[in-house]
C-alpha cells in the first residue's frame, strides 16, 4: 500500500465511519502521515480516524494528536460564533444572503468540529451590497468604504476573516457570467443548522455547481486540496435526494464544465469512497484518465498549489515565472475538462495579470 492510499483509507474511515483493522504505527511513520494531512488540510480527519480505531500510537503521538483535535474544536467554535453574529446582523436589517462553503459545508460532516476550517464566505445581492456595507461599518465599528471595489469585500471581525461577495463567482467571458448570475439570481434561501443556529445557504443543486466551480477554479490557476474534494463528497452525499440531476447537468453544460464535473468524479467515488449511486452521472474511461492527472497534482502540490515549489521567495521574479507556468501548464492539460473557460483564461486574463504581476514586482524594486 502506497503513503497516499493510505492516507485515502483514513479519509474514508473518517468520513463515512468505515472500521479498519488495527494497526501500529511509529513516530516517524506518524510524523510523515501528519505531514500530508496538513499539506491536504485533513489532519483532522486522520486523526479522527487514528482515534476511533484506537490505534497503536506512542505517547507523544497521542498528546498531538489530542493538542490538534482541541486546536481544531476551539477555532470551529469561534467561527461558528462569529458566523451566528454575521447571520443575527443580517437578519435584523432584513439584508439578504448566502453563506457558502466553509461552515455550512462542515457540518454535513460526521465530526465537523474535526473539519480544518478557514474563512467565512457569503454572497450578497447586488440591491443589498451597499446598504450591507454600511450596516456592517456601522454595527461592527469597521471601515470598509476604501475597499468597494472589485469582487468582494475582506475584513476581520472578532478574530475571524469574513469575505462578503457582490460578484460569487467570476468568469472569463460574459456570456456565462451572465448565465451564472441569473440562476444565482433565482436562489432562494436553504438553511442549515450551524451549532443549532438556522444560517442561509444555496439550494442543494445550485450548491453543487458553485462548490465544484470554486474548486474547480483554484484547481486550475492554483491547486487544492484533499479537503476541498471532501466537502464536495458530503454535499453530494447529503443531499443526493435533493439534487435535481437533469437540472445539475443542464447547467454544468451550459456553463461549460461537465467534463470536468464527471473527471473529478472518479476521485471522489475510486479515491474519496462517495458511494458510485449518490454521484449523478456515469463515469467514463476518459474521466477515470483527467481524474488520475489532476489527483497527481493534487497530491503533489497539495492546498493553494504551494508545495514543491523550486522557488520559495515569494517576492521574487522566479516564484513568478514558476506559478505562470504552472497556471499555463494545468491550462493546456486539462484544456478537454473546460475548453472554453481554459482558453479564455489562457489567453484573456492570463496575459493581463502577469502583466499587472511583473509591474507591480519591478515598481517594488524601484
Amino acid at each position: 500500500m502506497t503513503k497516499s492510499d493510505f492516507i485515502f483509507m483514513l479519509v474514508r474511515s473518517a468520513l463515512w465511519k468505515t472500521p479498519i483493522d488495527h494497526f501500529d504505527m511509529t513516530p516517524k511513520e506518524y510524523r510523515l502521515v501528519m505531514e500530508d494531512g496538513d499539506k491536504q488540510c485533513i489532519m483532522g480527519l486522520i486523526s479522527d480516524t487514528l482515534r476511533s480505531n484506537n490505534m497503536g500510537l506512542q505517547k507523544k503521538c497521542v498528546i498531538h494528536m489530542l493538542k490538534l483535535q482541541n486546536s481544531l474544536l476551539a477555532e470551529n467554535k469561534k467561527i461558528n460564533e462569529n458566523l451566528k453574529a454575521l447571520c443575527e446582523l443580517f437578519k435584523a436589517h432584513h439584508l439578504k444572503m448566502f453563506v457558502v462553503k466553509g461552515q455550512t459545508i462542515g457540518m454535513l460532516y460526521p465530526k465537523p468540529e474535526l473539519r480544518m476550517p478557514g474563512d467565512i464566505d457569503f454572497f450578497v445581492p447586488p440591491s443589498d451590497f451597499k446598504r450591507a456595507v454600511e450596516v456592517v461599518n456601522a454595527e461592527w465599528g469597521l471601515d470598509l468604504s476604501k475597499e468597494e471595489k472589485g469582487k468582494h469585500l475582506e475584513f476581520d471581525y472578532n478574530g475571524t476573516f469574513f469575505e462578503m461577495h457582490r460578484i460569487l463567482r467570476e468568469f472569463p467571458y460574459r456570456e456565462t457570467q451572465r448565465k451564472f448570475d441569473s440562476i444565482l439570481a433565482e436562489c432562494q434561501e436553504e438553511y442549515i443548522e450551524v451549532d443549532g443556529y438556522k444560517t442561509p445557504t444555496l439550494p442543494p443543486t445550485f450548491n453543487v455547481v458553485y462548490t465544484f466551480l470554486h474548486l474547480y477554479h483554484h484547481f486550475v490557476k492554483l491547486g487544492v486540496a484533499i479537503r476541498q474534494l471532501c466537502d464536495l463528497a458530503v454535499l453530494l452525499h447529503h443531499h443526493r435526494d435533493d439534487i435535481d440531476k437533469a437540472q445539475l447537468k443542464e447547467w454544468l453544460e451550459q456553463l461549460g464544465f461537465i467534463n470536468a464535473f464527471t473527471a473529478f468524479g472518479t476521485i471522489l467515488t475510486e479515491k474519496i469512497g462517495l458511494p458510485e449511486e449518490d454521484f449523478p452521472f456515469p463515469i467514463t474511461p476518459t474521466d477515470r484518465k483527467y481524474g488520475a492527472k489532476a489527483l497527481k497534482l493534487i497530491l503533489k502540490h497539495g492546498n493553494w498549489g504551494k508545495y514543491d515549489r523550486k522557488t520559495k521567495d515569494k517576492k521574487s521574479l522566479a516564484f513568478l515565472v514558476e506559478k505562470t507556468y504552472f497556471r499555463i501548464n494545468n491550462q493546456f492539460l486539462f484544456m478537454h475538462l473546460s475548453p472554453k473557460y481554459n482558453r479564455s483564461l489562457l489567453f484573456g486574463e492570463l496575459p493581463q495579470k502577469s502583466a499587472q504581476a511583473i509591474k507591480k514586482f519591478f515598481k517594488r524594486k524601484e
